[in-house]
């Protein structure tokens, strides 16, 4: 299977892989576009300067067709913030889409009270989160040095507040406080962490206005 995106390695520590629920989770939406700015900088499709504009420098499509509109609409003079804006409506929607079209999740209707329909997605193969967060926990609990890719994953489960779902053993405060300064550390590209830091403030300035 091609390497996951961190959006869609996000989604999957978020989502229960039993149930398939989790994905009303507050924030959850504006993390996973986050995810996707991070992913476009990781690749280098993007920069992010210090005044927070986004610059495209490889148009190149990706692949994945979610990642290709957030490079659409990233083009001209942008910042972060509003490129966060103009996609996150979609941004896990269309990332549960391309999960289930790879064969990781299944989309299941259910019921809410028997009346209201919904979708759960429950985990086609519980190994692929597993293993996401088995590295989670090499790197938080074990101190084992991450690669940006790692570090750029830990740092957006770390701004959506999913320290528990990423990292189910160890003492909670201990958790958070290895994930905050991984989140802030030289494993991460200047302009990685500049759009982590955006998506952090995007997820904090929802929860102070609901």
């Amino acid at each position: 299977m091609p390497e996951l995106t961190v959006a869609e390695e996000v989604v999957l520590i978020a989502l229960d892989s039993d149930t398939g629920g989790g994905s009303a989770r507050l924030g959850l939406d504006w993390a996973v576009a986050g995810a996707a700015i991070v992913e476009l900088a990781l690749t280098q499709r993007i920069t992010v300067g210090d005044n927070d504009v986004v610059t495209v420098v490889d148009p190149t499509p990706t692949g994945s067709a979610h990642l290709d509109a957030v490079l659409t609409e990233a083009r001209g003079t942008v910042k972060v913030s509003t490129l966060l804006r103009r996609t996150r409506a979609g941004a896990l929607g269309h990332t549960i889409t391309a999960l289930v079209e790879r064969g990781v999740l299944q989309r299941r209707r259910t019921w809410l009270f028997g009346v209201i329909p919904a979708h759960r997605y429950p985990a086609v193969d519980a190994s692929v989160a597993a293993e996401t967060r088995a590295g989670l926990a090499e790197t938080v609990l074990d101190g084992q040095q991450p690669s940006e890719r790692t570090a750029a994953l830990i740092g957006v489960l770390h701004a959506a507040k999913l320290w528990r779902r990423a990292v189910p053993a160890g003492g909670r405060k201990r958790v958070r406080k290895r994930m905050g300064a991984i989140a802030k550390g030289q494993s991460i590209s200047p302009a990685v962490r500049r759009a982590i830091a955006r998506t952090r403030g995007a997820i904090a300035a929802m929860g102070a206005s609901s």
